[in-house]
């Protein structure tokens, strides 16, 4: 079971139990998706396993017209990976939520977790997903987010990094503009 705890000063922040620790999340009044948190959590968790230097890169995908069903993102992350595993030639976590709020297009939000010994900045993969997300329709159109990477050390000692990025990601599992249609997943996670 996941517990919550509201900020005793911050309304829009609270804490959420997670492996034996508090972590400080965001939270709005309409709550929060915990399985989307948990999965993107353990995601996270899963490449620091297998990499001791995780970098952790925020996107924003902004579809030219409104789609009933996630093929989109689907094409975007099949031929994504294959650009990442050809040049950093490592495993590929990620996480992604589609929102809905009065604009007619859903957008995605996404994380992409990759080996940090490898890929220490966001440029690269920052101009793969604009020539994927971009090309096809001139239309579509990928937001740069600020600071959106984080390099994090499973040796440093410091997990001020690791909470930085979890706290990023606990922001899509909002519960506002998330739609709930029996058809469409309203997130997805790497397997």
């Amino acid at each position: 079971m996941c517990q919550i705890t509201k900020h005793e000063s911050k309304k829009f922040l609270a804490y959420y139990h997670y492996n034996n620790e508090q972590q400080l999340i965001f939270h709005k009044k309409t709550g929060i998706r915990t399985e989307i948190l948990e999965q993107g959590f353990k995601q996270l968790d899963i490449m620091m396993t297998e990499y001791s230097k995780v970098s952790v890169i925020l996107l924003q995908l902004h579809p030219d017209k409104f789609t009933e069903d996630n093929a989109i993102i689907t094409q975007f992350l099949v031929r994504l990976k294959k650009k990442i595993k050809k040049q950093y030639n490592c495993k590929i976590g990620y996480l992604w939520v589609r929102e809905q709020s009065s604009a007619e297009a859903q957008h995605y939000h996404m994380v992409i977790m990759v080996n940090g010994h490898k890929c220490n900045n966001a440029y690269a993969i920052g101009k793969m997903c604009d020539e994927i997300w971009e090309g096809p329709t001139d239309t579509n159109f990928s937001y740069r987010v600020k600071n959106r990477l984080y390099r994090i050390e499973r040796y440093k000692g410091n997990d001020h990094e690791l909470r930085a990025a979890r706290m990023r990601m606990s922001y899509m599992a909002k519960n506002e503009t998330k739609e709930f249609n029996r058809n469409t997943n309203s997130f997805g996670v790497s397997r």
